[in-house]
């Protein structure tokens, strides 16, 4: 069985159950216990945390720099890793300018204090992940989720002043991603901003990974990118990224921003060198594409509905959460890690939240899907 800690919580609205303790992993494994189980979580989607490339330069940088900068970016904790990953993404991104957060969560906090102060109303996506809630509510705008089931453009047309969209850019969970190009058409023409938390786009959508944007083919200076490197790109670090000027205004309006500690300059080399890698070997994500395909393919043999959306995500629920914590008991029987979480965007009794990532083998696909199917029977 799963070797857990700690109790069950209430965090966000959200019921936690016991966290799993992984004492060690691969970019396919993780060990529990004694036990060296095929793993099926986590973001990792490229599979570059475990890239030997990656991890020399975290470790090259660790001698040069430390673990930590030490201070504010703003007075003595800028360093050439910062300034050169920053340069390195606003080109991948095909943006003017990016700016360095500690982490993601952070630069969608640090974006809304900064656009608050300016933009009196936010509209969110109903689906929006909570810390874009929190952010869009920062600096005194007002915030409220759009209708749904209403025309977009009507809803902002009836609010006095700028205003602000907030989405995700892919909701993995939900299997869709955000439509752009209308989220910028039901804006008023050459104004307003749309925020697209792109944690789960960049580095998969798109052509070269560039993201939502690229995916939509939405080229807009209105739109605003924030993200982070720990999925995709399998490092750590958040950023906010679109035109220089509203970078610029995040770097000088955000207290969270310039009050906050940098990301260690081994971890920001560690990130600038995982995304040359995506940036420079795009058969690598060629590859990665044809082989979610597949995995996506035996999923559906197996009778698990899919969404639409072509991602390396499979969610699903079954009809009660005692089967399903017997369909993870007994996978875990078979030596594989099918996650059951609950968490933001999960359903009623949790989900199953399988994903494939690009180290992944044809092998690993025949052993998930030979022990999901066998678990589901007997479960």
């Amino acid at each position: 069985m799963t070797k857990t800690t700690g109790d069950s919580t209430r965090a966000s609205g959200v019921t936690l159950g016991p966290r799993t303790q992984v004492r060690a992993s691969t970019a396919r494994t993780v060990t529990l216990g004694e036990r060296e189980l095929l793993f099926f979580g986590g973001c990792g989607y490229l599979a570059l945390a475990h890239e030997p490339r990656v991890r020399e330069s975290l470790r090259e940088a660790s001698f040069r720099h430390g673990t930590s900068s030490g201070a504010s970016r703003e007075t003595t904790g800028n360093v050439e890793e910062h300034e050169l990953l920053e340069a390195e993404l606003a080109r991948f991104l095909g943006l003017e300018a990016a700016l360095l957060l500690p982490e993601g969560a952070l630069a969608n906090l640090a974006l809304g204090e900064a656009l608050g102060t300016r933009i009196p109303h936010a509209l969110l996506d109903p689906e929006a992940h909570p810390t874009l809630v929190r952010a869009a509510g920062l600096g005194g705008a007002s915030a409220a989720a759009w209708d749904p089931r209403k025309d977009l453009a009507s809803q902002v047309s009836k609010l006095d002043g700028e205003v602000c969209l907030w989405t995700d850019g892919v909701f993995p969970m939900q299997g869709r991603r955000a439509d752009a190009a209308a989220l910028l058409g039901a804006l008023p023409r050459g104004r307003g901003l749309l925020v697209i938390d792109d944690c789960h786009g960049f580095g998969v959508l798109g052509a070269r990974g560039r993201g939502s944007l690229e995916a939509a083919g939405v080229s807009d200076e209105r739109a605003i990118l924030t993200g982070t490197f720990s999925k995709a790109l399998g490092t750590y670090g958040g950023f906010v990224a679109g035109t220089a000027e509203r970078v610029g205004r995040v770097r000088e309006r955000s207290g969270l921003y310039t009050g906050t500690t940098p990301l260690p300059p081994p971890l920001a080399a560690a990130a600038r060198t995982a995304l040359c890698i995506l940036a420079e070997e795009p058969q690598r994500l060629e590859r990665y594409r044809r082989s979610t395909a597949a995995f996506r393919r035996r999923m559906s043999d197996l009778g698990v509905a899919l969404r639409p959306l072509e991602f390396p995500v499979v969610a699903f629920e079954l009809e009660s959460a005692d089967r399903m914590a017997r369909v993870h008991a007994r996978a875990l029987d078979q030596g594989v890690f099918v996650p059951y979480i609950r968490y933001a965007g999960a359903g009623e009794h949790g989900s199953f939240r399988i994903v494939w990532n690009a180290a992944h083998t044809e092998d690993d696909l025949e052993r998930l899907a030979g022990a999901l199917a066998r678990a589901l029977e007997t479960a």
